[in-house]
Parts: structure tokens; sequence; C-alpha cells
């Protein structure tokens, strides 16, 4: 199963993550959900303290995550899927990987999951 980063920001929140173990994610998932972190901290809806415990946890999901770089992808197909849908290059990426890995992808985007859908991706949302 390939996780993006809203998936795994859930996970995350709630401490639920050996149900990660083995599965799949883009590097790309942890610079979205760093980011996501960051904008909590900014608007004050977590400590700095509890902001530095979820970045450091973080950086452990790439010790039980198999985790796919930008450059194992093909950037053509991620060009062409972002182009044709509504969806950013982000998520056309790990679009892209569910395809050519023909795997499902776990997601709580709705957009991106409905233009999974549509390419014939099985979704979850956890």
């Amino acid at each position: 199963m390939i996780f993006d980063a809203s998936s795994l920001y859930i996970l995350l929140k709630r401490g639920n993550l050996r149900s990660l173990t083995d599965f799949t994610t883009l590097d790309l998932a942890f610079y979205e959900v760093g980011n996501a972190l960051l904008r909590e901290l900014r608007r004050r809806l977590v400590t700095p303290e509890s902001f530095g415990n979820t970045i450091s946890v973080l950086g452990g999901i790439s010790e039980l995550m198999n985790v796919e770089s930008y450059r194992e992808l093909d950037a053509k197909k991620v060009s062409e899927i972002s182009k044709s849908t509504s969806l950013t290059f982000y998520d056309a990426s790990y679009l892209t990987l569910a395809l050519t890995s023909n795997d499902i992808l776990a997601t709580n985007d709705d957009s991106l999951s409905d233009e999974a859908h549509k390419l014939g991706v099985r979704t979850v949302s956890v």
C-alpha cells in the first residue's frame, strides 16, 4: 500500500505508526507532513515541545516504511497526470507510484481519491 502525506499525517497524530510497517511512501511525504506540523506550530495549535517531539517521531517513520524517491518515478507520467487532472504535482506523484506499482493508495485527500478512482486505482482512507 502507498501512503500519501495526508494519511501519514493522520496516523502520526493518532500515534498509530505500527500500521505503516513495510508499506511505502514517497520521500516527499516527510516534507509535506513537516510543513503541516510547522503550520500548527505557527498557529499556536501545538507547543514548541510537542512540535519537536512529533518531528522526531516523523524522522523514525522512514525506518518503518519503504521510502521511494522522485528519481524512481516516471517524471513524464507524473507530469501527464498533473496536467490532465486538478491534482498538484505532489499528489500526481503519489498517484503515479500507485499506478506503476499496481498498489492501493491510502489517502484522506478527496480530490486525489477521486482522480485515483478515475484512473482505476483503489484507495482507502485512514
